[in-house]
């Protein structure tokens, strides 16, 4: 299980990053001397925006890893669902999906108060779990930045070497395409905020999850990436994030793969959506509560069954 163990975190912090397909058409209005044009759409989007303030995210990354045992070698990691930012609230609104390989679970917050979920029941977060949240949300600008960064997603502070591609139309709406490189240390530290509030939960091991991603590993990764490309789209009237992603390939050296659990090499590929910008969703409190001591019973006896497969 160690080997899965230290192969996902590339996953974690890429949930924002990715290009994805859908309905978007190209104009043939290029821009690719407009890199101070795409600084400031990047600037306007991570910033202050009330436009921001409510939507659906829809993201997921794939791995497809070189070295691993064939059922470690390719799977996904995925957030979803609908949010609202209430003007003074310490977190957004929202009813998410956050999925790991075949195990998922619901993360909601509502009226000041949060959930982890299974099924339809929910229970109360840890103070320091809810804490962790709030610390990391703050970060952001707008309601759909707070509720990234509460998860360590943030395409803003990790893309590099933005340009102006063109302009497009996503779902109607015209949006600015803009190309970009990636800071890939960066988005490796920011992975650990998600690997924390995971392991304060206990669902790393029942996702078969590190604990945070050591400076040896990130080290052995940043500087074995062989290629990077990435994208955003930016609405041109109300300069709200609507798509943005990656692809990037990395290669191992035989002296460095004991920092990363073996892994020779691999493919990483995310996206993420944001849609129904504006649209107000009802975000309803869990139909059913209980204490947060039956919810560890049930992530423990998941990690279990992990280390069981794991040791066959």
């Amino acid at each position: 299980m160690r080997s899965a163990r230290l192969a996902v975190p590339l996953v974690l912090a890429a949930l924002a990053l990715v290009s994805c397909g859908g309905d978007s058409k190209s104009s043939s209005r290029a821009g690719g001397d407009l890199a101070g044009d795409a600084e400031k759409l990047t600037a306007q989007a991570a910033g202050p925006n009330q436009k921001a303030r409510m939507g659906v995210v829809d993201g997921k990354v794939t791995l497809t890893l070189k070295g691993l045992p064939a059922r470690y070698g390719e799977f996904s990691v995925g957030i979803s669902g609908p949010f609202r930012h209430r003007k003074g609230a310490a977190l957004p609104d929202y009813d998410l999906q956050l999925g790991a390989r075949d195990y998922g679970v619901g993360l909601s917050s509502v009226n000041g108060k949060s959930y982890v979920s299974l099924g339809s029941t929910g229970y109360a977060l840890p103070a320091d779990a809810r804490r962790r949240l709030v610390k990391a949300s703050a970060k952001g600008k707008n309601g759909l930045t707070r509720t990234l960064e509460q998860f360590g997603i943030a395409p803003w502070r990790w893309e590099t070497d933005k340009r102006v591609a063109g302009t497009e139309r996503i779902d109607g709406v015209e949006v600015v395409h803009v190309t970009t490189g990636a800071n890939v240390g960066r988005i490796l530290r920011d992975a650990n905020t998600l690997l924390g509030f995971m392991t304060s939960l206990g669902l790393t091991r029942a996702t078969g999850l590190p604990h945070e991603i050591g400076p040896a590993a990130r080290r052995a990764i940043v500087h074995n990436v062989k290629s990077f490309a990435g994208n955003s789209w930016i609405g041109t009237k109300d300069h709200v994030l609507r798509r943005s992603g990656f692809r990037m390939t990395f290669t191992v050296p035989r002296a460095d793969r004991g920092k990363v659990a073996g892994i020779s090499g691999g493919t990483v590929v995310g996206e993420l959506n944001v849609s129904e910008v504006g649209r107000a969703h009802r975000i309803p409190s869990p139909e059913t509560t209980g204490p947060i001591a039956d919810f560890r019973i049930g992530v423990d006896a998941v990690g279990d069954a992990q280390d069981a497969e794991a040791g066959r």
